[in-house]
């Protein structure tokens, strides 16, 4: 009695609330920035410090693909995105692990030869020798996991897709 769903709902309440909650979720993030983003400059950038924010960005990006994939949504999106864009939502997943993972070796290239270097040639070769070996760690891992967990995805939810239809069918 207590927890029995109505069986007609309003689909503008609906809509509306969906609205309030998108809203809610962004709010949720930008706070979670802020927090983040504020503890870095005020105790440095730490991992013990931030690691509420980071759990909460980890957990709620998660969550979001796997019910987004178990919908079916995430064919739709892909679909949607297709059709508006020039480059495939495919080839920017691929694009996308190519710049994180050069990002990734500029970073910690720049860091080594600012943090262990002595002399200037010391400073190149050492920028030189940790961007190339993390191109050749990071480039290949990200560029790989984002192909893969893209295809993953697609499969399951065009499986997803494909029970709903059955399931209206057989209605």
């Amino acid at each position: 009695m207590f927890f029995k769903k109505s069986s007609f709902q309003d689909e503008r309440v609906i809509n509306e609330q969906n609205k309030i909650y998108r809203e809610l979720f962004m709010v949720i993030y930008l706070v979670c920035l802020v927090s983040a983003i504020y503890k870095s400059f005020e105790y440095g950038i730490s991992m013990e410090y931030v690691a509420t924010e980071m759990i909460i960005f980890l957990v709620a990006g998660a969550y979001y693909a796997i019910r987004v994939v178990q919908k079916g949504l995430f064919t739709s999106e892909v679909e949607l995105h297709d059709q508006k864009h020039k480059w495939s939502f495919q080839a920017k997943t691929v694009i996308s692990g190519i710049v994180f993972g050069l990002l990734i070796a500029l970073i910690f290239g720049v860091n080594s030869s600012v943090q262990y270097a002595d002399s200037r040639m010391e400073e190149i070769s050492f920028f030189f020798i940790t961007f190339a070996g993390s191109l050749m760690i990071y480039l290949p891992f990200l560029v790989i996991g984002l192909f893969v967990s893209y295809q993953i995805a697609k499969t399951r939810s065009d499986k997803a897709v494909d029970k709903q239809l059955e399931e209206e069918e057989e209605e």
